[in-house]
């Protein structure tokens, strides 16, 4: 389990969707219930955030292949974009926006979700430039409409795929 929490805790801190000082809670809150929890044992020796921080940019991002389900990548989608929809209101948002979700595609070599952002970020760059008549809101708004069928897709392949 250490393993699966390290590389959650890793994606999460690279969306950020999650803060050191949250970790450091969990750890402390975990060694009260499970005092052999080795990965909360670690980060309780760590004293500040950019220590925690660092920590986790050690780790490997391979840990990401062989613990990230299918099922984790729709919650960190979705915890994702419920933390961060509202903050992306202008145009010049909508770049960071992509970046963090291009980062963790990569990332988890997921190539329908790459290759979701991918097109969407060409269909954003031309429209920015004015190649094509979709105003840049309506393309972000597309991509969220096909990020949440993403999602569901997901879910849905992860539940067949337990049956």
């Amino acid at each position: 389990m250490s393993d699966i929490d390290k590389a959650l805790f890793k994606a999460k801190l690279e969306l950020e969707t999650i803060t050191p000082e949250q970790i450091q809670q969990w750890a402390i809150t975990t060694l009260e219930q499970d005092s052999s929890n080795n990965l909360a044992l670690e980060l309780c020796f760590l004293s500040t955030s950019e220590q925690i921080n660092d920590y986790f940019k050690q780790v490997s991002k391979m840990i990401f292949d062989s613990n990230l389900t299918k099922n984790m990548i729709q919650m960190l989608l979705e915890e994702y974009l419920s933390k961060n929809l509202n903050l992306t209101q202008a145009q010049s948002d909508f770049y960071p926006f992509f970046h963090k979700l291009f980062c963790l595609a990569q990332q988890l070599k997921n190539e329908k979700l790459y290759d979701l952002l991918n097109y969407y970020d060409d269909q954003l760059y031309l429209s920015l430039e004015r190649y094509i008549q979709v105003e840049p809101e309506a393309v972000f708004q597309e991509l969220l409409a096909d990020l949440e069928t993403f999602c569901s897709e997901t879910s849905n392949q992860e539940s067949s795929n337990n049956s």
